[in-house]
């Protein structure tokens, strides 16, 4: 990263500036960016936007893209930036890391943030990024240099570690996306990977209304594993989960292990 000869703040055109490639915020709130550009305009742009250069001397937000919004909306022409030259990896770092740690994110955001850090850290694209750190879980002895340096990336972030993201809350990005839309404006992600069970877009839809009307975790996932008619039935139960292969996945491996080993005894019993 050369930051030799730069001075620790700039100011640059508004125009000169465009959203960067690596933003984790899909869903910028009407009401949330107008409150920042009402305070923009009473107060200026208080924290710099992280930029880099561009071909034709243009620059990418690589943090701030908000404020830089709200600025434009506020009638600001011009914005304190810290222009570093980044990488694309050091850029996607940049900007997850600065948005988990400054941004109000919904739950999909933080979640692609998070993916984000690790794929940088990684150095692979973000659709290779979660098999990769399943990988490294089996086999932390494959890579011990990058499972330190996911260690540390993830207790600086806070919350959670990498082991419990990639099992509780990155199979959220494989959501269909009127679910990923649901849980961007509100609904508990609990819920909508209970909901990604069912096929029918409409009766998604329908189920999406009651959890956001108040039903509960337990109401929903007896409604998607077809209520108490055939909860008893572990046949039933069980083929409904194996329909899901990312339930297996997210198991301890340990659990894994024995959830393997019984599927196949079912296999040669069934054979």
């Amino acid at each position: 990263m050369d930051t030799l000869n730069q001075p620790a703040t700039a100011t640059l055109s508004t125009d000169l500036l465009e959203p960067g490639a690596f933003q984790p915020r899909l869903y910028f709130s009407p009401d949330a960016l107008a409150d920042l550009t009402g305070s923009i305009r009473d107060q200026g742009v208080l924290q710099p936007l992280l930029v880099r250069p561009r071909p034709g001397g243009r620059y990418e937000i690589v943090a701030g893209e908000r404020r830089w919004r709200a600025a434009r909306q506020a009638g600001l022409t011009e914005v304190p930036v810290l222009i570093r030259h980044l990488n694309d990896q050091e850029a996607r770092m940049a900007a997850a890391v600065e948005n988990l740690q400054r941004e109000n994110l919904n739950v999909m955001e933080e979640v692609r943030a998070r993916l984000q850090v690790a794929a940088a850290i990684l150095e692979l694209p973000e659709d290779q990024t979660v098999a990769r750190m399943f990988a490294l879980d089996r086999r932390p002895d494959s890579d011990p240099e990058r499972v330190e340096r996911l260690d540390a990336a993830f207790t600086a972030l806070g919350r959670e570690t990498w082991r419990s993201f990639i099992r509780n809350r990155a199979a959220l990005l494989n959501l269909p996306e009127d679910l990923q839309e649901a849980v961007r404006t509100g609904l508990d992600y609990r819920k909508a990977l209970i909901l990604a069970r069912v096929p029918d877009p409409g009766q998604r839809a329908a189920l999406v209304d009651e959890a956001l009307s108040g039903a509960t975790v337990a109401q929903l996932r007896l409604k998607v594993t077809g209520g108490p008619s055939d909860s008893g039935d572990v046949f039933v139960s069980v083929a409904r989960q194996l329909r899901d292969r990312r339930l297996l996945e997210r198991l301890e491996p340990d659990r894994r292990a024995r959830a393997e080993k019984l599927l196949r005894q079912l296999q040669t019993l069934l054979g």
